[in-house]
């Protein structure tokens, strides 16, 4: 059970959460909103409306290798990094190839084509290189948007990151990718690092591998981190429902009031206490 005092400071401490997760909810939904509302014009000027994923894809490719002269501030911070609005008004960010590829799936989102980022990682299990994949009917094609790039077969087919692990196939699709870095192989991918977690990241990649080795394309796990404007938004609705689990404990175990036979017990030994002290 608890005293009176203490059920005051958890309902206190309840209500503080509840406010605080209702406050974050709403602004990461209104920032998620207008985010969305303007990404979805600015893909509806650069891709054709009626065009299937591979003919939306290039579009959005091409006005990444042509794109027109952009601002160049210099942001700071996780959030402002990764914003999407701040990435396709900002050329020094367009340059970076995970910035590009983020701009890139946002885009491609907003014009109702499925993409995903997909990290090519070197042999010590560091991220090297960001690219994306298209689903284009059954199949997943890469592209490279830092370059504004398809990856090709000779006979001009679309490869997807399967394909391209050959590495004669590989080698025949970047002799047409002049400014493709030939060391950005794709012997090994991932499309979420768990190498970067210290310590437990690649056992749970072994865990989730053991498991199902389709875990890492059930869902597109580059969200969360790549889109600051869920961040509030995630985090205002656990703070909401921890609020709400604790106002439900507080209400059920509810506070105990001190006994009168307990406050006259106290009050007689504190009288006690005081006149042996005065005596003496």
């Amino acid at each position: 059970m608890l005293t009176t005092v203490q059920s005051s400071l958890l309902k206190k401490l309840s209500l503080a959460l509840i406010t605080a997760g209702l406050t974050l909810l709403v602004y990461g939904l209104a920032w998620t909103y207008s985010t969305h509302r303007y990404l979805k014009g600015f893909a509806d000027a650069i891709v054709p409306l009626n065009g299937s994923p591979l003919e939306k894809s290039e579009a959005l490719l091409q006005w990444l290798s042509h794109q027109p002269p952009r601002g160049e501030v210099e942001y700071w911070g996780a959030a402002n990094l990764r914003d999407p609005v701040n990435i396709v008004q900002n050329k020094r960010l367009l340059e970076y190839c995970g910035s590009a590829t983020n701009a890139f799936v946002n885009l491609a989102h907003e014009a109702g084509v499925r993409s995903r980022r997909l990290l090519l990682l070197s042999d010590d299990g560091n991220t090297k290189h960001v690219v994306a994949e298209v689903q284009d009917g059954e199949r997943w094609i890469v592209v490279d948007p830092s370059i504004g790039a398809l990856f090709r077969s000779p006979s001009g087919k679309p490869l997807s990151k399967e394909e391209l692990r050959d590495p004669a196939v590989y080698q025949e699709a970047i002799t047409r990718m002049p400014r493709y870095n030939p060391t950005y192989t794709f012997s090994t991918y991932a499309h979420i690092n768990l190498n970067r977690i210290p310590i437990v990241g690649s056992q749970v990649r072994q865990r989730l591998d053991g498991i199902d080795t389709r875990w890492e394309e059930l869902i597109d796990w580059g969200y969360f981190p790549e889109n600051p404007e869920f961040w509030p938004t995630a985090t205002g609705l656990f703070l909401l429902a921890v609020g709400l689990v604790a106002g439900y404990v507080v209400s059920r175990i509810g506070g105990k009031e001190v006994s009168p036979t307990l406050r006259q017990h106290a009050e007689f030994w504190r009288r006690e206490t005081f006149a042996t002290r005065k005596s003496a």
